[in-house]
């Protein structure tokens, strides 16, 4: 099984000497320069540059040889700019202060994976494709099982205030088991009308495709006359599937489509510098119990985060939401809070 990223363009020839990193196990390209793909079209574009590195004839077959995990992580980084050249998978996570057999040099990427690999090797054997981003961490109990459907997402029982941010799976009170239709970001208000009739959970960016849903998703990414088009996973082909969809398009809406809720499943993301320090707080403060707690040190405040670096700056507990790595702070330096180095 192999791993397929979309990365910034100065990694892409560096990633494996810089991750060491079997160019059997791991294949990664970036975005073309001054084009628009949208999720929909980078998927696309990132299948298609890997069958034709491997030299496929056909794609459907090479489509259908293997199961694949996708990882879009080729973004600006505009949100969080430390991590821009290297992509935010490529982010180095702490190890947890609770866990064992974690390595120092963790990073987003190895984190994520273990999930992905895991509902791949439970996933139906037509069901080559796993599409996810590269910014979040999905923590979840152990699977028993993933359905047989065109497209299968992942999702999580979460707060209104969490959905109004993202995508959202809508099913039925009445069938649960099936999706109704989606939508994204919506308000407070509309929430608080469907739950009347309907149960919602976060859409975690976790979608399995069946080679014919692949299919359709390129020809959608591409115009008439074959030239590539902005085409988001999430906010147009999502929003064509389910029962009652909200976008017309009934290819897309013959697609079957099952939405498996991730038992004590956790979201967090990585989408911002704020959130860089945030949520990896909450990942270090998910267990309390002082027993179970390897790291006996106590920081002046939970929320500062040292890795590979030289500190000669003394920290103090007004030096909260603080992230150094890969640096050397001198003495002379001053740092207040919400700094990152």
């Amino acid at each position: 099984m192999k791993t397929l990223l979309s990365l910034p363009p100065g990694l892409v020839d560096s990633f494996h000497e810089v991750r060491e990193a079997s160019t059997a196990r791991f294949f990664c390209t970036a975005d073309p320069a001054h084009t628009r793909l949208g999720s929909g079209g980078g998927t696309t574009w990132l299948l298609e540059a890997c069958a034709k590195a491997e030299g496929a004839g056909d794609f459907g077959e090479w489509l259908s040889r293997e199961k694949r995990i996708l990882l879009h992580a080729g973004g600006h980084s505009r949100r969080l700019p430390a991590y821009a050249a290297v992509g935010k998978v490529l982010a180095p996570i702490p190890v947890f202060r609770w866990a064992r057999g974690m390595r120092l040099g963790q990073d987003l990427l190895s984190l994520q994976l273990p999930l992905y690999e895991q509902i791949m090797a439970l996933a139906p054997s037509r069901l080559h494709t796993l599409v996810a981003s590269g910014d979040v961490l999905i923590r979840a109990g152990r699977l028993r099982s993933v359905p047989d459907a065109d497209v299968v997402c992942f999702g999580l029982w979460t707060e209104p205030e969490l959905e109004s941010r993202h995508g959202v799976f809508l099913l039925r009170r009445d069938q649960p088991d099936r999706l109704d239709h989606m939508l994204q970001k919506p308000s407070l208000e509309a929430l608080a009308r469907l739950r009347r009739t309907h149960l919602s959970l976060i859409d975690v960016g976790i979608w399995l495709l069946s080679d014919r849903a692949v299919e359709l998703l390129r020809s959608r990414s591409r115009t008439a006359d074959g030239q590539w088009c902005a085409y988001d996973l999430y906010g147009q082909f999502g929003l064509a599937l389910g029962a009652s969809p909200t976008a017309n398009d009934p290819a897309l809406r013959s697609l079957s489509v099952a939405v498996v809720p991730l038992a004590d499943g956790e979201f967090y993301h990585y989408g911002t510098s704020r959130e860089l320090v945030s949520s990896t707080l909450r990942l270090q403060n998910i267990v309390a119990d002082q027993r179970l707690i390897l790291h006996h040190d106590m920081k002046p405040h939970p929320s500062m985060f040292v890795q590979n670096a030289r500190v000669d700056f003394r920290l103090a507990e007004q030096n909260r939401d603080i992230w150094i790595e890969n640096a050397h702070v001198a003495a002379g330096w001053t740092l207040t809070e919400g700094n990152i180095v």
